[in-house]
């Protein structure tokens, strides 16, 4: 299981001007986050936040069972890493900026997965 840590100080976002709705969009469904919670986890979410006039809408091209495991570590929750999510979770990390998402894949990647499949993920994290 992972988790990631704590959020930080969160009162920056915490003015009249801040949007506090995002929407993650996946191929088929729209999801309605929290703009604070994103921002905290992620400078990149939160210069979009920031640079957009309306409700910010953050295309997400990744299957919605991979969004919600994203989601439930951004939101403090705990997540098993494994075959069906790692990529999701890698790649959110990677676009997003969210070191301790794919630190937490790197991690489950050299340590839980069986060597005679490790090349095969590996090689499918570096694409």
């Amino acid at each position: 299981m992972v988790q990631l840590s704590e959020l930080g100080d969160v009162t920056e976002y915490l003015n009249e001007d801040f949007k506090n709705e995002v929407y993650l969009i996946t191929e088929d469904r729209s999801v309605k986050c929290s703009g604070l919670i994103l921002a905290a986890r992620s400078s990149v979410i939160k210069e979009i936040i920031r640079d957009s006039e309306n409700i910010p809408a953050i295309e997400f091209s990744d299957d919605v069972p991979g969004l919600f495991g994203c989601l439930r570590l951004l939101y403090g929750g705990k997540v098993d890493i494994c075959g069906d999510n790692y990529r999701s979770i890698f790649k959110f990390g990677k676009i997003f900026q969210v070191q301790e998402m794919t630190d937490a894949v790197t991690r489950w990647v050299a340590e839980d997965i069986p060597l005679n499949v490790f090349w095969k993920v590996f090689t499918d994290l570096t694409k």
